[in-house]
């Protein structure tokens, strides 16, 4: 499920910004790595946009990074969840 909101301008989400707790502020990178073809409109466009990557992997993966992983710090929820942060 992708969710866009094109009404949302950058201006109007750094006005609602909150810090968080552990210090993170932004989405650097998005990795999906999966077994079925991206078909979908929306994802196919992010991929050319160059917001998210795609690769084909025997198991579903979305790894994301924030901060451009200056921390060297991961966060693994697998088995239980096929999701990695890296901050």
């Amino acid at each position: 499920m992708w969710i866009y909101l094109g009404f949302m301008r950058r201006l109007d989400r750094e006005q609602r910004f909150v810090e968080h707790p552990i210090g993170i502020r932004e989405i650097t990178n998005l990795t999906l790595t999966t077994p079925v073809p991206l078909r979908s409109t929306a994802s196919q466009s992010m991929v050319k946009s160059g917001i998210l990557s795609s690769h084909d992997g025997e198991e579903s993966l979305l790894e994301i990074e924030f901060d451009g992983s200056w921390r060297k710090e991961i966060a693994d929820f697998m088995p239980y969840l096929p999701v990695v942060f890296q901050f």
